[in-house]
């Protein structure tokens, strides 16, 4: 078997805690120092190929280990993600090795992890996207929804419909047809990962205000001077504070649809009074 004489150590220059390990007067390895002295290493030592490739298996090992501890350090990982971003930089046997450390040092805890993103999320986000979104992270499913199930269920409701109200608001501002806002409303709630029982529940809670406020405009579209003169008076109520025709006119839209009035009539009303005011 070839010997490796150790003919050189050599401090690195731009990092005092790595040396440059030379055998046979031609350089070799680089490692860290604290492995020179964990496997005493000085010059004229004779290793053999066996002993070396322990020696540079312990460096990447100290090197994955430094590495993913600033990974930890920017954000919390997964077990899942910390292995996609280790391996792709270190053997597999080495990352594995690193992993454990990290598990037994409780810098990942996929319990843990999931119990944050779950606190973060549940405010935006339903149930199932959320259980989705940490599968896909690496979290096993039972334990996933074991978490969720310690969310109040009718925290999750409240949070969705208070959701659903500030989007349904968004879609009445260009749609008045019954069935495309609920169409609409109801999948963009799907989409972001609430239950369909729930959202059958809600939209049927926010649709009969809809149906109300419907009913109530059928009344009002034959009375267009009454939604001139309302419109009228909070135009004059603005302009005492603001100046901007922009501003003035969203806010007067605005004030007139939170009336319950539809959205055609208060834009062809303010389209008129605009032009009148113009005059």
């Amino acid at each position: 078997m070839k010997e490796y004489i150790v003919t050189k150590i050599e401090i690195q220059k731009r990092n005092n805690n790595r040396v440059n390990i030379y055998l046979n007067e031609e350089f070799a390895f680089s490692c860290s120092a604290e492995l020179v002295y964990k496997y005493n290493i000085c010059r004229d030592k004779v290793l053999d190929i066996n002993y070396l490739k322990d020696i540079i298996y312990k460096d990447n090992y100290i090197k994955c280990k430094s590495y993913a501890l600033r990974i930890i350090e920017k954000s919390y990982k997964t077990e899942k993600q910390m292995y996609d971003k280790l391996i792709k930089s270190f053997d597999d046997s080495i990352v594995k090795e690193c992993i454990e450390f990290l598990k037994e040092y409780n810098f990942i805890d996929d319990n843990k992890f999931a119990e944050i993103y779950i606190k973060e999320k549940i405010y935006s986000q339903g149930k199932n996207k959320i259980k989705y979104s940490l599968i896909k992270k690496g979290i096993k499913e039972s334990v996933v929804n074991e978490k969720l199930c310690s969310i109040d269920n009718s925290l999750e409701e409240k949070i969705a419909f208070d959701m659903a109200k500030k989007k349904y608001y968004l879609i009445i501002k260009s749609e008045n047809n019954i069935n495309k806002v609920y169409n609409k409303l109801g999948n963009y709630m799907v989409k972001n990962g609430y239950d369909f029982d729930l959202v059958r529940h809600i939209l049927k809670k926010i649709m009969k205000d809809h149906s109300c406020n419907e009913e109530k405009n059928n009344i009002q579209e034959d009375n267009r001077d009454e939604l001139y003169n309302v419109a009228k008076k909070r135009y004059d109520i603005i302009i005492k504070s603001e100046d901007d025709p922009v501003k003035i006119y969203k806010k007067l839209e605005a004030y007139l649809l939170r009336r319950g009035y539809l959205w055609e009539n208060v834009r062809s009303v303010l389209k008129e009074l605009i032009e009148n005011l113009a005059i």
